[in-house]
């Protein structure tokens, strides 16, 4: 039985705008955990505009895929593209992940599982299995959350002068252990090929293999893309809009949690960062330069791929990567270009010890938010986005994250 999750914006249509001003989403996968967090930027709310930024996070089996996407700000609507990028490339980049649907009944009879001790119980007509989760999730955890983060960064919560309603959906999975007579060697052959770095379609592993094609994580990675891209095209048609309405930048990532295997790719500004077991941060990707440092490349631009930067996740030697940050330029644009060469590792050791160490995901999530949207950088106005993916355990290495949440840079 593949399990899975998704958390972040859903894609809006002509139904109507429900896109919030503020979103955060967290969940739990395998060692890892998985906060995401997104705050309208001050310039928008000053102006009565929205918030152009998106994200999503969607799981399957082992496999995360995270999309990150960054509507242009000159574009009113831009939130439309931003909204169905993040929706679209996720379900994309699992797509071949994913047993078919019509393999799904039998795979659920063939494997063997075990549900977690810590598990709620779930036989039928327990109402206790909601009752007593949501007791663990509660108005108070985000109102601790808050606080919690704002005492560490020193400033106040965003407190605005409008009315606020909140809204949540709130779903729980049970924690499996399943054994997956295919995926040993579906893994083996995902790394194998990760190497090539010529994007083939498709390859054939050994004579014994002969008759299942290798999934390739890097030609996975470029179909999800180009396939987004030909989709916000029709998505543009649906909506009557030009399709310039719907430009937006985007990253994406794909992370395998049992091997650490995947793969990255982006397409205008952001950034894609990893922090290793020995409290290095390094740069995951690098968007190819425009020539201009005013240009920004986006995903609705018929020659895209000309700007479309795709690696496997590759860690220094005997360093692992034990956290990946995924964001926005108006995250990234006031972290990248700090004065202080140290501000960049200090704040990335720094976010992944709140994160793991907060009371609960939920208030991970909201101190993360909060933080967010309050933090103060003279001309940094625009939205805010970051996901964090950050294991839980750490097994090698001697990352020593520090207790505080730092300044921002």
């Amino acid at each position: 039985m593949t399990t899975g999750f998704v958390i972040g914006d859903r894609g809006l249509g002509t139904s109507g705008d429900t896109h919030p001003a503020w979103m955060l989403g967290h969940a739990v996968a395998g060692d890892y955990l998985v906060v995401g967090a997104s705050a309208i930027g001050q310039i928008h709310l000053a102006h009565g505009a929205l918030r152009d930024d998106a994200f999503l996070v969607r799981t399957s089996g082992p496999w995360i895929a995270v999309a990150v996407a960054d509507g242009v700000g000159s574009k009113t609507l831009s939130r439309y593209g931003a909204t169905y990028v993040v929706e679209a490339l996720t379900s994309l980049l699992l797509r071949q992940l994913s047993p078919p649907l019509s393999a799904s009944d039998e795979l659920r009879k063939e494997e063997s599982f075990v549900i977690s001790n810590n598990s709620p119980p779930a036989s039928v007509g327990e109402v206790k299995l909601c009752t007593e989760a949501y007791q663990n999730i509660t108005g108070q955890e985000f109102t601790d959350g808050l606080e919690e983060w704002r005492a560490k960064i020193g400033v106040d919560s965003f407190d605005l002068e409008m009315e606020l309603t909140q809204a949540a959906s709130i779903g729980w999975w049970p924690s499996i252990q399943a054994k997956h007579p295919e995926s040993s060697a579906l893994v083996s052959q995902q790394e194998s090929s990760i190497d090539n770095k010529a994007h083939p379609s498709k390859q054939i592993g050994s004579d014994a293999d002969v008759d299942a094609p290798t999934l390739n994580l890097l030609t996975i990675m470029d179909e999800a893309f180009q396939n987004t891209h030909l989709g916000l095209r029709d998505h543009a048609n649906r909506l009557e809009l030009e399709l310039t309405e719907l430009s937006c930048t985007a990253l994406g990532l794909l992370l395998n949690v049992e091997t650490g295997t995947g793969v990255i790719a982006q397409i205008g500004d952001g950034a894609i960062l990893g922090l290793t077991a020995q409290g290095q941060v390094i740069g995951l990707i690098e968007a190819p330069d425009t020539g201009d440092p005013q240009a920004t490349y986006t995903l609705n631009k018929p020659n895209f791929k000309t700007h479309l930067a795709i690696s496997p996740i590759e860690a220094p030697k005997n360093d692992p990567i034990v956290a990946f940050y995924v964001m926005t330029d108006g995250l990234s644009g006031d972290l990248l270009y700090s004065p202080d060469p140290d501000s960049l590792r200090h704040w990335s050791q720094k976010v992944d010890h709140n994160l793991r160490y907060a009371a609960s995901p939920a208030q991970a999530a909201a101190g993360m938010l909060n933080w967010l949207a309050s933090y103060v950088v003279s001309g940094s106005w625009d939205d805010r986005t970051l996901v964090v993916i950050t294991r839980q355990e750490r097994a090698h290495g001697n990352c020593q994250a520090g207790a505080e949440q730092p300044e921002p840079a």
